[in-house]
């Protein structure tokens, strides 16, 4: 198990494709795993209420096929989500997924619908790549959501860490 630092997590999300950040952030932030993050629809974010709804993952099926079904060992679950992380997905669907469809996942790729372990695996190797972060995983982003657990909402200076691809920390 590997915490990540608040300069790693920051670093990632810097050099993180656009479309890329929001997902960094929801394994960081929110907790999920990366078939969780994939299997996000629009709908599932309750901005009012200040939660997610983790309802299905992503798995890959074969040669460029994915299959949609109920989270790891019955874990569906309705995360909390600070301002900050909102904010995140705010900008994410304004920028990347703009529609009146709230059925849209949060996260497609150039090539299909949503993205699997093969796509994910190469936009995280490309940000790290970029970044100079070495010996961390996506999945060790969990870790970090899961450090502040206990505490109420995982807000962005829990692990140290902020959500804005920046670093700045808002008050």
């Amino acid at each position: 198990m590997v915490l990540p630092t608040a300069a790693q997590v920051s670093a990632v999300m810097t050099g993180a494709n656009p479309g890329f950040q929001a997902f960094v952030a929801m394994a960081a932030f929110a907790g999920l795993r990366l078939g969780e993050a994939a299997g996000l629809q629009v709908a599932e974010i309750n901005f009012l209420r200040r939660s997610l709804d983790v309802r299905r993952q992503v798995q890959r099926a074969g040669v460029g096929a994915v299959e949609v079904r109920a989270p790891k060992y019955g874990s569906e679950r309705l995360v909390y989500l600070p301002d900050s992380q909102l904010e995140v997905l705010a900008g994410h669907i304004a920028q990347h997924r703009p529609s009146d469809d709230p059925t849209r996942w949060l996260f497609r790729t150039t090539t299909g619908p949503t993205p699997h372990r093969n796509t994910v695996g190469h936009l995280w190797r490309m940000a790290c790549q970029r970044t100079g972060v070495t010996g961390l995983t996506l999945h060790d982003l969990r870790y970090c959501y899961a450090s502040g657990l206990g505490r109420g909402p995982v807000q962005r200076g829990d692990c140290a860490a902020s959500p804005q691809p920046d670093g700045q920390r808002r008050p």
